[in-house]
């Protein structure tokens, strides 16, 4: 069913203060190192410490290499890291409403994905938080005023739903995932040089585009 939009238009709302974006936006960018930092490491990471790498990021990728991690930590460090930002993103959508969008459109590299995901989620406002609670798809909740108790209830059951099904995924590909994490142990410190230069090349390309 459609969202009911119970949030006033932007130009009516009061605008939060610079404390308020400040305690929104520092959170979000200390997610984002933390993922970088995953990414870079995760050779690393993904033999020597599996449970820590999924506190950092908690991608599909990083659960599949995190099989050999107990089922209860699993289950609780991944549903808490993928679902801490998705709050901080509906926040910034009731708030900020349409300048929320327009800023992960130019800045947060979803680009075209931003109007694409507006018209779906007129359709389909709550499955998609269930199944694809990303930042653009929890901003547009915020920004078309989604209950905070509903929108709590579909992030928190699907972020579940997901990771017990890439837990199941990755028991089903076991014998390719093992191979990697060999690999990746018998040529440590070569794999690691190559992920962290990766990174650090993307980042570089990233800050010459813009």
């Amino acid at each position: 069913p459609p969202v009911p939009d119970d949030t006033p238009p932007a130009e009516e709302r009061p605008k939060p203060s610079r404390r308020t974006l400040i305690l929104l936006v520092t959170p979000i960018v200390l997610i984002t190192t933390m993922g970088l930092i995953a990414s870079a490491f995760t050779p690393t990471l993904a033999t020597k410490h599996p449970l820590l790498m999924i506190a950092l990021d908690a991608r599909n990728r990083f659960l599949v290499l995190a099989r050999h991690v107990d089922i209860v930590p699993f289950v609780i460090v991944a549903v808490l890291r993928r679902s801490f930002s998705d709050p901080l993103f509906y926040l910034l959508g009731r708030y900020y409403g349409d300048n929320a969008l327009r800023w992960l459109q130019k800045k947060g590299g979803a680009g075209d994905l931003v109007p694409l995901t507006e018209k779906l989620f007129k359709r389909a406002g709550y499955p998609m938080v269930f199944a694809f609670p990303g930042a653009i798809v929890c901003a547009l909740a915020g920004q078309t005023g989604m209950s905070p108790i509903g929108f709590l209830i579909a992030n928190l059951s699907g972020t579940l739903t997901s990771v017990f099904l890439v837990r199941r995924f990755s028991s089903a590909i076991s014998s390719p995932v093992e191979g990697l994490l060999n690999f990746f142990s018998r040529h440590l410190v070569a794999t690691t040089a190559v992920s962290v230069g990766l990174v650090v090349l993307s980042l570089v390309l990233n800050r010459v585009q813009d």
